[in-house]
């Protein structure tokens, strides 16, 4: 069959595309690096400007911050001073007060006036306010006698009541509170001292409206600076720096130029700020930027911020993308052509050597073809010389593809000729256990004589879990009167326990011919099973002797699983008793024997423990409990009790592999046996169970 797209043609179309594919990558790849390098290169200078500007802000900032300081430390500095000069005398006339000079209220009183008489060239204060908030004296007079309760400080605690406890507990304290005369809203700095002797409190204030005054003016003087600074800054080629307070007005506002494209200073505010907000909050240092694009018209800007949290001002640099963008499509316009001529000389050397790849994969489709009508079952491999050449001549994929093909060939022969080998090898042995279970299942017992009959219904089945098993059933007359029944299970499976239950068999039949009690039947079957048996195997046996006429029961366990007797109206009973181990794993053990009693309908019921091992797909085991709910109802006869157990089995296991050999064996007393002469029975039963 000829293809309809030819691997020359595959490849030429690969070789093509991977070309244009490469080469449309590398201009988008370039293009992109470019553009990204031109970009980070203008960033990192906008960036670097920025990180300048805002050193210079925060530098100028710092040292407005450390002049206020300042000037704050030394006013601290001077109220203290003052409030050390009024203590000094306050407690001057507290110890006239403890010598017994004055009296309390007098000396008290000498303060107060020696108070009220201060007089200062500034507008500092004196008061003192005692335990209820009264003012006792002041160097202001109209503050003589007031309550002070309800004047709160800077931070809007009440002032008297928190600087009490605080001037209590630290010896002194510092507040900040508006002025509670006319005056109201004039800021005012005070030092509160706690003079313990009289529970006062002792205030040193003076204005503060100095010190505000003047950080404002350096405010002033630094927004002008920046201004003149970030108006004559260019970046790039037409970018430009501006900042913008977070109350929306210009602190240095964009060029003319900008605001006019943006539709006047209201406009650019706007748009400004819905970038800024778009580009997610700014966080609380010059170090923390943003970067963000806006577009204005025809022309895009990329933008770059940084939040400067203590005058709440955004510093924004912006730089046109069009500043960005020539390089790298002038680049890609010289990478399209170059990338037209590789392409072509692309093509033409990929035509050559397609050529050179097809022609022995053309050879080896052809060698393939003709593989499935050689003689695979002859030694020789019958492959071309040109096929049989291309390992040692082409040292690449298709060398190796050849000699794989050539091994296959080799393979092939070899495999076939072991197959046909294997096959007649498994036909052999599949013919032989097919024999040998038939002869097993030969060994089973032929029906028992038509006069019993009226006496006996039984039943005995055996189901091998392979071709093989290692299950023993048996039974046969000792006498007229006398019925002999076997149950065994062989340990393993297969044909070691086939061949190991033949043995046993024989055995006990052989001592059946000499012995009359089970128990010395067991214990001879036992010597000979332990004379020689070098692979340790050992089998569990359950031998009962039935007399007819009474239904006495004699029987021998030799580790089998007891035996199960159904009567009509009783609970269905496992016939206890041990007699000893398993035959077949020591010598010279003695195996007691028990009695038990059939009356007639009574059945009894052994089985090999395949019955309550067998497995459904869940796992769970068939189980005594089980075994025994089945056999509470009584049957008919022998074939009913076991036909409804096998039954009920293969529901619960549902399809399952066998886990186990399964083997019955059921004997019904239907009536006490008239003594007559019954012939004895000849072993050729054919079948897997007999009916009685």
């Amino acid at each position: 069959m000829t293809p309809t797209f030819s691997l020359r043609g595959k490849i030429l179309l690969l070789l093509s595309a991977t070309v244009f594919v490469i080469a449309v990558f590398v201009a988008a790849l370039s293009q992109r690096d470019i553009t990204r390098t031109v970009s980070d290169r203008e960033r990192r200078a906008v960036g670097n400007t920025m990180n300048l500007v805002s050193v210079n802000l925060a530098t100028r900032w710092s040292t407005l911050l450390n002049d206020k300081i300042r000037a704050v430390r030394n006013e601290r500095a001077q109220l203290m001073e003052t409030g050390a000069l009024v203590r000094s005398t306050l407690e001057s006339h507290a110890r006239e007060t403890q010598a017994g000079l004055l009296p309390r209220e007098q000396a008290q009183a000498s303060a107060r006036a020696w108070v009220d008489r201060l007089a200062f060239e500034n507008q500092r204060q004196v008061l003192i306010y005692d335990r209820k908030n009264l003012v006792l004296a002041s160097t202001d007079a109209a503050l003589i006698g007031k309550d002070i309760s309800a004047l709160l400080d800077f931070k809007g605690r009440p002032l008297a009541e928190a600087m009490r406890e605080e001037s209590r507990t630290f010896g002194h304290g510092f507040a900040i509170y508006a002025a509670a005369d006319a005056r109201a809203d004039e800021l005012r700095f005070a030092h509160f001292d706690y003079f313990e002797a009289w529970d006062w409190v002792l205030v040193v204030s003076d204005s503060a409206q100095t010190i505000t005054r003047q950080a404002a003016s350096r405010k002033t003087a630094l927004e002008s600076e920046i201004h003149e600074t970030l108006s004559s800054l260019v970046l790039a080629q037409s970018g430009f720096m501006f900042i913008i307070a977070d109350d929306g007005n210009f602190i240095v506002p964009p060029p003319k130029a900008f605001l006019e494209e943006a539709g006047g200073e209201e406009g650019a505010r706007d748009a400004l700020r819905a970038a800024l907000n778009a580009a997610s909050e700014m966080e609380g240092s010059a170090e923390g930027s943003r970067v963000f694009r806006l577009s204005l018209g025809k022309e895009t800007w990329q933008a770059e911020a940084a939040h400067f949290r203590p005058l709440a001002w955004t510093l924004a640099a912006m730089v046109p993308e069009t500043d960005l963008t020539l390089p790298a499509r002038q680049l890609v316009d010289r990478q399209a052509e170059i990338s037209a001529v590789i392409l072509c000389l692309a093509l033409l050397c990929a035509f050559l050597f397609a050529t050179c790849i097809v022609r022995p994969l053309a050879q080896l489709t052809q060698f393939a073809r003709a593989l499935p009508g050689q003689d695979f079952l002859s030694q020789e491999s019958k492959a071309p010389e040109h096929i049989a050449a291309l390992p040692a001549k082409s040292r690449d994929e298709i060398g190796l593809l050849a000699a794989a093909f050539l091994f296959m060939d080799r393979r092939l022969r070899e495999n076939i000729r072991l197959l046909v080998r294997e096959t007649a090898s498994r036909e052999r042995i599949e013919s032989e256990l097919d024999i040998a279970r038939a002869i097993q299942l030969g060994l089973l017992p032929v029906p028992l004589p038509a006069a019993l009959s009226a006496t006996l219904s039984l039943k005995a089945h055996m189901l091998p879990a392979r071709e093989v098993g290692g299950d023993l059933c048996d039974y046969f007359t000792l006498s007229e009167t006398e019925l002999c029944f076997v149950i065994g299970d062989v340990s393993g499976k297969g044909v070691p326990a086939a061949l190991f239950m033949a043995i046993t068999r024989t055995l006990i039949r052989s001592a059946a011919r000499d012995e009359t009690d089970p128990g010395a039947m067991t214990r001879v079957i036992n010597d000979r099973l332990s004379e020689t048996n070098p692979n340790l195997m050992f089998v569990t046996l359950f031998l009962g002797i039935l007399n007819l006429e009474s239904g006495e029961l004699r029987y021998v366990n030799a580790g089998h699983p007891p035996p199960i007797l159904i009567t009509r109206d009783k609970t269905p009973r496992q016939l206890a008793g041990r007699s000893g181990p398993a035959c077949g794993v020591r010598e010279n053990l003695a195996y007691r024997a028990f009695l038990a009693r059939l009356e007639p309908g009574d059945t009894l019921l052994g089985y090999t423990d395949g019955v309550t091992e067998a497995v459904n797909e869940a796992g769970a085991r068939y189980g005594e409990a089980r075994l025994l709910e089945n056999l509470n109802h009584p049957a008919r006869n022998a074939e009913e009790t076991t036909a409804r157990l096998l039954t009920d089995i293969e529901t619960f296991t549902a399809g399952s592999d066998p886990f186990d050999d399964i083997t019955l064996i059921a004997v019904q007393l239907l009536t006490f046996l008239l003594v007559e002469t019954v012939p004895q029975p000849t072993n050729k039963g054919k079948s897997m169970g007999y009916n009685i």
